[in-house]
């Protein structure tokens, strides 16, 4: 056993000697895992610096852009930068006496004037600002000598014309003398639409729809030709009869053609006999119903 065990420490022993592992790094190598590159992110990292810090020093140096303001306050310097003058601006101390070394407290009915200070401060502002806005209004307001003169007020005079001295008469007279007749109007030809002379479209559906509804009434109302316990039979059904004997005349008349012309069994001659009878009873039939009228009974 510890021959097996010396002989395994001394083939360990030389291979690492043979192929050292260099560390935790070696290891990772020889298990086929790449390490990271530390030195190489470190170098990305100074350089992504370098470059931030670069761009921020460019921002710094470059000009702000200035703030936009309308026309009419392009001179007009903001309140925000005025200087700190006067009693209301000074810093106040809220004590009882003038130590410094004493603590500081408010006494009663400071923070109800402090308000009120706020308040005026803002109610001046405002009446400042409405000022200006009121001498922009004004000025925007004044006459352009570009456009047209302003409606006249009425307290202001209006400037007559002098009078004219010149001839109305004389020039009335040679217009009258020089004026063209008017064109006259030739009335022959008066205006037509598209639509003239042609009974509109609804009128048309109208009469059509009334005549539909004179039919249906001749139809409903009872024939007096029509014999007792009989109907009248309505059209398309006296129609539809008639193409059906007119189709079975057809087919008789195919099977008739298919006999032979000299008939010597009785076979044939009953075929024949019976395909003559039903051409009579066809052709009375279609006769019947040809007609423009066909009473059938009530029973039907």
């Amino acid at each position: 056993m510890s021959r097996k065990y010396s002989n395994h420490h001394s083939r360990d022993t030389i291979g690492q000697f043979l192929n050292p592992e260099n560390g935790y790094r070696g290891a990772l190598e020889r298990k086929g895992v790449q390490p990271k590159n530390h030195m190489k992110d470190n170098l990305k990292e100074i350089r992504l610096a370098e470059m931030r810090n670069r761009q921020k020093k460019d921002e710094e140096a470059r000009p702000s852009k200035p703030l936009y303001k309308l026309p009419q306050f392009q001179n007009v310097e903001a309140r925000l930068y005025e200087p700190a003058t006067g009693k209301e601006n000074s810093p106040r101390k809220y004590s009882n006496d003038d130590d410094d070394d004493s603590p500081q407290f408010l006494s009663k009915g400071q923070s109800q004037q402090r308000r009120e200070e706020l308040a005026r401060e803002k109610r001046a502002i405002r009446d400042q600002f409405e000022r200006k806005m009121e001498d922009e209004r004004q000025y925007a307001e004044q006459v352009d000598l570009s456009r047209k003169a302003a409606v006249p007020r009425s307290n202001e005079l209006a400037v007559l014309k002098g009078p004219s001295n010149s001839d109305f008469i004389s020039r009335n007279r040679v217009q009258a003398i020089t004026m063209l007749p008017k064109n006259k109007r030739d009335d022959s030809e008066e205006f037509k639409h598209e639509e003239f002379g042609r009974v509109p479209k609804y009128l048309e559906e109208r009469k059509q729809q009334w005549q539909d509804q004179e039919d249906e009434k001749q139809r409903r109302r009872p024939d007096p030709n029509c014999p007792p316990g009989m109907i009248l039979m309505p059209e398309s059904e006296r129609l539809n009869t008639l193409e059906v004997l007119q189709q079975s005349h057809e087919e008789a008349m195919h099977q008739m053609r298919k006999l032979p012309f000299v008939i010597e069994t009785p076979t044939m001659r009953k075929k024949q006999e019976y395909l003559e009878g039903k051409l009579r009873e066809i052709e009375h039939a279609i006769g019947i119903f040809s007609k423009p009228k066909v009473y059938v009974a009530l029973d039907r």
